[in-house]
């Protein structure tokens, strides 16, 4: 496992794996960092309220161990009443610095040998994160032995408590380092691109159910704002106002999840109160004016309306899932027409086990109104089912619907390429017949006069321009000649003409008479017999 963390070069490792004294500074900062700034945190809170209400300093120890405690969920049991429901957002504050520290140490472990993150740094930091919480929490699992004597106060299970703390500085490390290894582990692995696609919309898949749920948590207590009103005037005192303000804040992460779930179409419960989407009873609350969001009942008949929250939640789904699937295609990537559903059931998944993870720890038992919180199981299956099956179907139906208009948009452009290449003939065919390039009848156009080939070709071509002109003088003279006839067979009591005139036109016709039989029998050699009897009848009347 390797990873350059923005490098431009690598580096070989040396075979010396020892712990140079840059490294042990680096992890012992790791795991003290957050310990140390949590505890005095903590002892500057603990202390300034002892003085506020006048309380005695002698239980101070016990009480900053149970507030250690607390901020890592572990339940604590105080005058025989279980406290296992804690607020969330300290915890998630302690989560994110320690996921910054480890993020911190692997850069900076990366800064100063050289090289890339490797499987024993990573250890290494992850060892370092746990150690200082580990023995914060061990010493305060004394602590509270030994004041359980003096003070109304039961030590929490020891296996349960340091199962707690490993568990969420683990997360811390996976976030942490995670986020500068996955790279790498994904080329390492060969990790499916729909795997790694899916994380960012089961992130957004998450933070919308949790986004919206807040807004019904606000749209509640806006509505009841009589009953927070009412809460808030119990403190009394300003301090004891500024408590409560203090304590609903802290608790409001619990409630939006809380929230979150019933918009899934699971169900809370909170002592004899069950609330859901189809039916909400009324009971007691603790007097905490961020409660008052919880509505008395009963259900009204508008709320199954808002299972389109999550059914939008799971469309959004598929369409950024399609979206990316379109464009990986797009890119020329080897993108399978499954991948997006994959990416789909992969999210899905993913936003399911968190959030029956964050509702189970929301959760917990609370005194006399026993186990308080949603559903979880029942929470991340419906998130699971809302998301995935909606999503699905959105992202099927998008990839088909740009396969469609894909296709029909192949076949527009073919249809224009084939009407362009027929208009391109076309207008070829039309210059090549152009009227203006056209000569005239009997004439052959400059552009396309033929060459000869040879001067044979050439004489052929003088023979048949000398013939065409003797045809034509000759029949003109034939012409003459029937005119002179007519006049003849007109004035046949004109014999008394001269002899000699009638010899030579006897002559004349003779040579006449062969130069027309000649035209005849080229010209129109089917009807050789008729033109050949009428030019004989002519001649002999010539004669006469």
């Amino acid at each position: 496992m390797t990873s350059t963390l923005g490098r431009s070069t690598r580096h070989v490792p040396t075979d010396d794996d020892s712990l140079d004294p840059e490294r042990f500074r680096i992890l012992l900062g790791t795991a003290a960092r957050v310990p140390a700034v949590t505890l005095a945190v903590v002892a500057t809170i603990v202390v300034t309220t002892m003085v506020v209400a006048n309380s005695d300093l002698t239980g101070i120890y016990a009480a900053i161990a149970g507030t250690w405690l607390a901020l890592h969920q572990v339940t604590l049991t105080i005058d025989g009443t279980s406290l296992g429901v804690l607020p969330l957002l300290p915890t998630a504050v302690l989560v994110w610095q320690a996921a910054r520290g480890c993020a911190s140490a692997a850069d900076a472990l990366v800064e100063s040998s050289g090289y890339a993150l490797d499987r024993q740094d990573v250890s290494r930091i992850t060892v370092a994160v746990l150690a200082g919480p580990l023995l914060v929490t061990a010493a305060s699992l004394i602590v509270l032995q030994d004041a359980a004597s003096v003070l109304p106060v039961t030590p929490p299970n020891a296996g349960a408590a340091l199962a707690w703390v490993t568990g969420i500085y683990l997360l811390a490390a996976l976030i942490g380092i995670g986020s500068r290894v996955w790279r790498p582990l994904v080329r390492y692995y060969a990790a499916p691109d729909w795997l790694v696609l899916a994380f960012r919309p089961a992130l957004r898949v998450l933070l919308g159910m949790f986004a919206l749920g807040g807004v019904v948590v606000v749209a509640g207590l806006l509505w009841s704002w009589n009953v927070v009103g009412e809460l808030l005037a119990r403190g009394d005192h300003w301090t004891g106002v500024l408590g409560l303000t203090v304590m609903s804040i802290l608790y409001l992460p619990n409630v939006i999840i809380g929230a979150a779930a019933v918009l899934a179409g699971s169900t809370v419960h909170f002592g004899d109160i069950h609330l859901s989407l189809f039916e909400a009873t009324g009971g007691d609350l603790p007097a905490l004016p961020v409660l008052a969001a919880v509505p008395s009942g009963p259900a009204a008949a508008f709320w199954p309306v808002l299972l389109a929250v999550p059914a939008t939640i799971g469309a959004l789904l598929g369409r950024f899932a399609a979206q990316r699937t379109l464009q990986a295609k797009a890119d020329g990537a080897p993108v399978g027409s499954a991948d997006a559903s994959w990416t789909v059931l992969a999210a899905a998944a993913g936003a399911g086990l968190v959030t029956a993870l964050a509702t189970w720890v929301a959760g917990g038992p609370l005194g006399v109104f026993g186990t308080v919180g949603a559903n979880w199981w029942l929470a991340g299956i419906l998130v699971f089912a809302w998301s995935g099956l909606l999503g699905i179907i959105t992202a099927q139906l998008l990839v088909w619907r740009e396969g469609r208009l894909a296709a029909a948009a192949l076949r527009a452009d073919t249809e224009v390429a084939e009407e362009t290449s027929e208009d391109a003939a076309d207008d070829t065919a039309d210059a090549g017949a152009d009227p203006e390039l056209e000569a005239p009848e009997g004439e052959t156009p400059a552009l396309e006069a033929p060459v000869a080939e040879d001067a044979d070709d050439a004489d052929a071509d003088d023979e048949e321009e000398s013939s065409v002109e003797d045809t034509t003088a000759a029949e003109r003279e034939v012409a003459e000649v029937d005119g002179d006839e007519a006049a003849a067979v007109e004035e046949d009591e004109a014999a008394e003409d001269d002899a000699e005139s009638l010899e030579d036109d006897a002559d004349a016709d003779d040579v006449i008479d062969a130069e027309v039989v000649e035209v005849v029998d080229e010209d129109d050699a089917e009807d050789e017999d008729e033109p050949d009897e009428e030019v004989a009848n002519k001649a002999e009347k010539g004669a006469d």
